[in-house]
């Protein structure tokens, strides 16, 4: 396109250069005629002059014997005006034959003038003189017949040089009128050719531009486009082919980061850095949506500050402030779930720039789960320590004391007591128990026997423990006390299913349950025990008493061994309960209200791993 572009300003240049050039020759000559004409004119009022001085001088000679005659000095003056306007028609250039004419010309007016000269210097011979006179009429007349005939030559040779300029002279107004014309036509179309191809071209990659410019990386140009553009054609269409190859390994890349994002474990927060907005959630992943119970959605219109406990919120400012200074956060802090459930949570945030704008990112863990093991490792570690203390204890208290209660009852049977002395050592003997059997539960709990399950009626263990407790309750132990009246209600669902479970253990961990409701519920309250199926293939057990409650304190730590808020009490019934839940794989739970009563919910599973099966 270039070469052609260049080529055709050539040719453009080329044409105005000879037409230019024409047209100045052709003016240069019409110029070069009209010169030549108005030399031909020049000389036609030469001649004229010429003819007229002649006359003058014929005139001076016919006035000589008149009272009119010239002076002297007047003739004079009037032979010089003609030797000078003879002399005048060999000042212009002529051609031989004209040249020889006015040669022939100038001889014939010197012979004039001194012909006439002598008729003024002869004034005494008056027969000599007219004769003279006559001579010199008779050159006057033949000199004018030579200038008549000189005029007739040049009119003759100027005619046709005149016609001749005029038609060179509109020759060159028509070739001028049709370059002037022509010119600007031929540019014109020149032009438009050259627009024409340069514009539909441009048109082509103007358009492919605009479909790269919507999305359509895989666009290329298909046309055969000319000369250079086809060249730029082909550069767009690989330029079309490396930006698609470009954009789809960004594409990539921004989906294995999304893919980290959204499959990460943590909850991942991108939020504001600077300004009044500082602290509000711009971005967040699944993560954190499932562990705050909101949407991802509703995150990202909330700031951190919104999910903090108050006093995680106060101090929200300041952390930020220490990121944007460059240091980086470790801390463990409490966020609130959408339903006001608070959980702690482990955070490390740093600063994070994009685009000159600073932001924060923080990854969030909920160690709810790690409080929970490490709860339960220390409890582990408690229950070490009890085993080995019950160890110790069983080695060095149980046979010691067997000795102490033996002899005792022996000092009771053989020895003469009064009736007080008789209660003391009764009284004794029954402490001596007590610790026996304080002893006995420290090792159940320490040493726990590993379940033998089997498949058993859940409604009928309960049952069973019912009847024991109903017994128990008419006991004189427990007739004579303020739980007197005490209710026993059944809520036992028919359709529960058989479990695998020990069934000891079980009837254990139900007699246990149902004493401390005992225990907790005065006269003429109710103990309810209520089972159905669960989730998963679970069954839930409840036993539930309209006790005096518990406290938020003595909830928390109602697992853990020793701790007891009765009197005489050994701390270890709910744990030992719990262990054994436990190695049920199964969970237990206590709902309490204070002055309202106390609800223990325990889920087992129905059916038992097969490694737990084995003895």
């Amino acid at each position: 396109m270039r070469i052609k572009a260049i080529l055709g300003f050539i040719l453009l240049v080329f044409f105005f250069g000879v037409g230019g050039v024409y047209i100045a020759v052709t003016n240069a000559r019409v110029v070069d005629n009209l010169e030549k004409v108005l030399a031909l004119h020049q000389m036609d009022f030469l001649r004229d002059n010429l003819r007229n001085k002649v006359k003058i001088i014929q005139s001076d000679l016919y006035l000589t014997t008149s009272q009119h005659r010239t002076s002297i000095g007047d003739f004079v003056e009037n032979g010089e005006a003609l030797h000078l306007a003879g002399e005048g028609c060999f000042n212009c250039h002529h051609a031989e034959p004209t040249r020889q004419r006015l040669t022939r010309l100038r001889q014939g007016i010197e012979a004039y003038l001194k012909k006439a000269s002598r008729v003024y210097t002869l004034r005494a011979n008056h027969e000599r003189r007219a004769r003279e006179e006559k001579n010199a009429s008779a050159s006057g007349v033949h000199l004018l017949e030579e200038i008549d005939g000189l005029v007739l030559f040049s009119s003759d040779k100027m005619s046709p040089k005149i016609a001749k300029t005029r038609e060179d002279v509109a020759r060159a107004k028509n070739i001028l009128l049709g370059v002037v014309t022509l010119a600007p036509v031929i540019f014109l179309v020149f032009t438009f050719l050259f627009v024409k191809r340069f514009s539909s071209a441009l048109s082509v990659l103007i358009g492919a531009t605009e479909k790269i410019k919507a999305g359509e990386l895989t666009h290329t140009i298909d046309a055969r486009l000319p000369d250079e553009f086809n060249t730029l054609a082909t550069a767009f269409n690989e330029m079309a082919v490396s930006l698609k190859k470009q954009c789809e390994a960004v594409i990539a890349e921004q989906n294995r980061y999304k893919v980290l994002f959204e499959s990460a474990d943590d909850a991942i927060f991108i939020m504001e850095g600077e300004g009044e907005a500082a602290g509000r959630i711009i971005a967040a992943n699944q993560a954190a949506a499932t562990m705050h119970g909101y949407t991802v959605d509703e995150l990202c219109s909330l700031s951190i500050q919104d999910i903090d406990t108050l006093e995680s919120a106060a101090q929200a400012p300041a952390r930020i402030r220490d990121i944007l200074a460059g240091g980086r956060l470790e801390a463990l802090v409490e966020h609130r779930k959408k339903d006001g459930t608070v959980f702690p949570v482990e955070v490390r945030a740093g600063l994070l720039e994009i685009e000159g704008r600073k932001y924060i990112l923080a990854f969030d863990r909920d160690v709810t789960a790690r409080n929970q093991t490490e709860a339960a490792l220390q409890r582990s570690r408690q229950l070490a320590m009890v085993g080995q203390m019950a160890a110790g204890l069983a080695h060095e208290i149980k046979n010691p004391l067997a000795g102490i209660k033996v002899s005792m009852e022996v000092l009771l049977d053989e020895l003469p007591l009064s009736p007080e002395d008789k209660a003391i050592f009764t009284r004794t003997i029954g402490e001596v128990q007590r610790i026996e059997s304080l002893l006995k539960n420290l090792l159940n709990y320490a040493r726990a026997p590993r379940p033998v399950f089997s498949r058993i009626d859940l409604n009928q263990q309960l049952e069973n423990a019912l009847r024991n407790t109903a017994l128990l309750l008419n006991s004189p132990e427990y007739a004579a006390t303020s739980r007197k009246g005490l209710q026993l209600a059944r809520n036992l669902d028919p359709a529960l299913p058989m479990i695998l479970a020990d069934p000891g253990q079980m009837q254990q961990v139900i007699l246990n349950l149902l004493l401390n409701a005992m225990e907790a519920t005065p006269a003429g309250g109710t103990i309810t025990v209520s089972t159905k199926p669960g989730r998963g293939g679970t069954v839930e057990l409840v036993i539930g008493d309209t006790g005096k409650g518990m406290s938020e304190e003595a909830r928390a730590k109602a697992f853990q061994p020793f701790y007891t808020t009765k009197p005489k009490g050994s701390g270890l019934g709910l744990a030992i309960t719990r262990r054994l839940v436990e190695q049920h794989h199964g969970e237990i739970e206590i709902a309490s209200v204070a002055g309202q009563g106390t609800a223990v919910t325990i889920t087992l599973p129905v059916e038992q791993k097969i490694e737990d099966e084995s003895p």
